[in-house]
């Protein structure tokens, strides 16, 4: 096999220091190499989850996303998934908080 082939089993074998250390040397970003969400927050109207798991939940007041690290509560007024793929979520309304949670009824 292929020294520099990377495949998903050889990923999942991999510590998060050594998958941090290959980001930055391979100078690709680190939530790429590490499935961590990327979250881009626009103004109050906007926010964009890279590298998500799925929605657990929504209406128009909240939408709730599992991730790798745990669910992630977008709370509001009037929210509206504008687009969703594999890879991203577009969520755009009177954002007002952004929550993780370890567990249920434990914030981060």
């Amino acid at each position: 096999m292929n020294p520099n082939f990377c495949d998903k089993a050889f990923m999942l074998k991999r510590s998060k220091k050594d998958l941090k250390q290959l980001a930055l040397l391979s100078q690709l970003p680190p939530e790429v190499i590490t499935d961590q969400p990327r979250i881009t927050i626009i103004g109050d109207y906007e926010i964009v989850v890279e590298n998500h798991k799925g929605v657990i939940g929504y209406e128009d007041t909240f939408v709730k996303i599992n991730t790798k690290v745990s669910p992630l509560l977008i709370e509001g007024h009037k929210l509206v998934i504008e687009r969703m793929d594999n890879e991203t979520i577009v969520v755009r309304g009177e954002v007002r908080s952004l929550k993780y949670f370890l567990e249920a009824g434990k914030e981060k």
